[in-house]
């Protein structure tokens, strides 16, 4: 029997994407700026900001992590995400990138199809009949795809329509390995950013107003390829490339 449809939600529309490693000192000035100038997003508190878990999956042989690594123009990441712990529904996503612009492809599915997607039981996503899920389906059988690292990590989000502008700011990431139960309240995470670093992202159409480059004063900041599924991975020790 299929499940009845849930959400489904195709990104065709490709972003651009720039990420910036700032200090707590650099966050507080941009996040006083920002609120001026831009509306918070719906879920976002700022300062408080909301919370993101993602449960990300590679397959036997880590292809997503080292295109990540090798820099491959044209790659793609697959998880799954949840805002809340107790939620009953969850996001199964591919974040697909082609060199500095990004899109997504989502598909909701209930808290019991997630944990049979952990536990590897793959089928689950075809009794959606959902052509985003039909997709994970393929890569996951295909590669052997499976869990490898949860990322849990609180976001101050903005908005600004023109554009389709969204900056964030994500803070205090933390990572865990060694449990892949993403409703759990009790993971044994460990930092993944040093002490005092928190990342910028900035997504926008076609081009970043001026007004808004000036704010954050970004021309200041160092641009980087930041990829939270890499940081996650690489403070466990179990490839050669992790020491490097």
């Amino acid at each position: 029997m299929k499940h009845s449809p849930l959400t489904t939600h195709h990104s065709t529309l490709k972003r651009n994407e720039l990420k910036y490693y700032i200090s707590n000192l650099e966050y507080h000035v941009m996040l006083s700026r920002l609120t001026r100038i831009l509306k918070p997003d719906a879920h976002s508190i700022p300062t408080k900001g909301y919370f993101i878990r993602s449960l990300y999956f590679d397959s036997h042989d880590d292809e997503c992590l080292y295109a990540k690594l090798s820099g491959d123009l044209y790659r793609s990441k697959y998880r799954l995400r949840i805002y809340d712990t107790k939620t009953d529904t969850v996001k199964c996503e591919i974040k697909n990138k082609a060199n500095n612009q990004i899109f997504k492809e989502s598909a909701t599915i209930t808290k019991e199809s997630a944990y049979r997607l952990i536990d590897g039981e793959y089928d689950e996503l075809l009794r959606y009949n959902n052509p985003v899920l039909n997709k994970v389906y393929k890569k996951f059988t295909q590669k052997h795809y499976k869990p490898k690292v949860i990322i849990d990590y609180t976001r101050d989000a903005f908005v600004y329509d023109f554009f389709n502008i969204r900056i964030t700011f994500d803070k205090n990431l933390h990572s865990c390995n060694t449990d892949f139960d993403i409703f759990s309240d009790n993971l044994q995470t460990i930092p993944c950013l040093l002490q005092g670093k928190q990342i910028l992202e900035i997504k926008y159409e076609g081009v970043l107003p001026e007004f808004i480059r000036k704010s954050l004063q970004i021309d200041a900041c160092e641009k980087m390829a930041i990829s939270k599924y890499t940081l996650g991975r690489r403070f466990f020790k179990v490839e050669n490339w992790e020491d490097n």
